[in-house]
């Protein structure tokens, strides 16, 4: 979805006069990314009384609720960090123009300030995000990038004209076969998805060397800003020749280093004995550090906080409370994963309304996990157990929302955003609560979100840009509707 731009104040002079970081989301404090990064749907306990069609369709919201941990906390801040930083060596604007508008704000450069701001930057290596599969890193992954705008429309920037269309980012999955060909498909692929283009076709349909297609595909994602590119199962390239595999890491390095494009490498931790085959590969391709993903712990906050936020949503006709046998049978059922926890509170909800008995016990969870959760049994005694799991063996197998108060905001004739940072993120991220909560994807319902705010900087009003941004998705659906007539 492509969203125009909107430019927000920096205060960082590296980031002062660059249109492509001045039109993402500004800056926040980590003390609200937990906020931003919530994700549940409206709730009442009225549902309850609702006929049992309707109970059990809303119990499938329950797949959709993300509780964020510490590690999507540092996900979203090297995911910001990494964006960022590899657009401050690939600002389209001048640096006599830049100078200016540093020199706007009040700050007067010294020889040595110029020299260093001139000073070509170095490249910004990306980072793997590693866990055993079922961990939630894809999902994590997904719900941070979604708090960026996937393509930003530039036309005018303060008086500078500036005709160009921004890819923030870009998700693949790696190819089976881990081939650069493979990769660059897919790349395209996303490309075209995101900017509703025609580049596969383009660029695929004449026949050409591994290297020419790595070069043309280098520069159609240099050409677009791209700022940051993901690959989900990078696992992949463990089954791939080794000569095939080092071919892609290779790639891979070759963008940040050249093109200064980071790469987020999502997989399981297999792919470490690769990287570690060469060391540079290994220090490149965590060039910003590594973020495992790992299952919650037993009485840990995190649980505690999951645990308790999930279990709003019930919908059985009588109450069933959250006492600490009940917290204990979940955890040993799903072993602190909360995607197989939440699975599992949807299944003894589901049997306890069509058998009508309206409520269920430990034994009843303990039963359900058992029944339709049998194909990850023994893992999950395992890992309970705290037995060393061998990967290898299980990788294809496992491998307190708050309410946020309006502020006051304005906007200056130069359509550069003058409201405080938090103030627009988090009232960004009401909005698209609300719009998630009426059934529109997270990643439209966030879009929306910023294009009512762009739209309305100084509206205080929280119906009225739910309303706008209702409106926009209601556009987007009427003309997604036309098309396809």
């Amino acid at each position: 979805m492509m969203e125009d731009a909107f430019y927000h104040e920096q205060e960082l002079i590296e980031f002062i006069g660059n249109p492509l970081i001045e039109a993402l989301p500004p800056m926040v404090d980590p003390d609200v990314y937990p906020k931003l990064l919530m994700v549940l749907p409206d709730y009442s306990e009225e549902d309850r009384n609702k006929q049992t069609v309707f109970r059990v369709a809303q119990l499938q919201r329950l797949s959709k609720i993300h509780v964020p941990t510490k590690q999507d906390s540092m996900l979203f801040l090297e995911i910001n960090r990494c964006l960022r930083w590899s657009y401050v060596g690939r600002n389209p604007v001048p640096f006599n123009e830049v100078k200016k508008f540093i020199e706007k704000k009040g700050e007067k450069l010294s020889a040595a300030q110029e020299k260093y701001l001139q000073t070509p930057a170095g490249p910004i290596y990306g980072f793997p995000v590693l866990g055993i599969s079922g961990v939630g890193k894809t999902t994590s992954v997904e719900n941070v990038l979604s708090l960026f705008p996937q393509v930003i429309c530039h036309t005018n920037y303060r008086g500078i004209e500036f005709k160009k269309e921004q890819l923030v980012w870009v998700k693949v999955d790696c190819p089976p076969d881990g081939t650069p060909r493979g990769l660059c498909s897919a790349i395209l692929r996303g490309v075209d998805k995101a900017m509703n283009g025609n580049f596969t076709e383009q660029i695929l349909r004449n026949r050409m060397s591994k290297d020419v297609l790595l070069i043309k595909v280098s520069q159609l994602i240099q050409s677009l800003f791209l700022g940051v590119l993901v690959i989900d199962d990078i696992q992949n390239l463990c089954g791939a020749k080794e000569n095939v595999s080092n071919e892609l890491l290779n790639f891979m390095v070759s963008l940040a280093n050249s093109l200064s494009i980071p790469v987020i490498m999502v997989g399981s931790p297999k792919i470490l004995k690769l990287l570690q085959r060469e060391f540079q590969q290994a220090k490149r391709a965590s060039g910003e550090g590594e973020i495992r993903m790992n299952l919650m712990a037993r009485e840990s906050f995190e649980w505690e906080r999951f645990i308790t936020t999930i279990w709003r949503y019930q919908y059985t006709a009588k109450q069933v409370k959250l006492d600490q046998k009940m917290k204990n049978v979940f955890f040993d059922e799903s072993v602190g994963n909360p995607f197989i926890a939440a699975t599992l509170y949807k299944a003894v909800q589901d049997e306890a309304i069509i058998n009508k008995s309206e409520m269920f016990s430990v034994s009843d969870v303990k039963r359900i996990a058992k029944e339709k959760m049998g194909i990850t049994s023994k893992m999950r005694k395992d890992m309970l157990a705290g037995v060393d799991l061998e990967l290898n063996a299980y990788n294809h197998l496992w491998e307190l929302p708050q309410d946020i108060e309006n502020s006051n905001m304005s906007n200056d004739k130069s359509g550069v955003s003058t409201f405080p940072a938090e103030d627009y993120n988090l009232i960004v991220q009401e909005l698209s609560q609300k719009l998630i909560s009426k059934g529109i994807p997270m990643n439209e319902s966030r879009a929306y979100a910023r294009q009512a705010v762009a739209a309305y900087p100084a509206e205080k009003n929280m119906d009225i840009l739910f309303g706008y941004a209702m409106a926009l998705a209601k556009a987007a659906s009427d003309d997604s509707k036309a098309d396809q007539s």
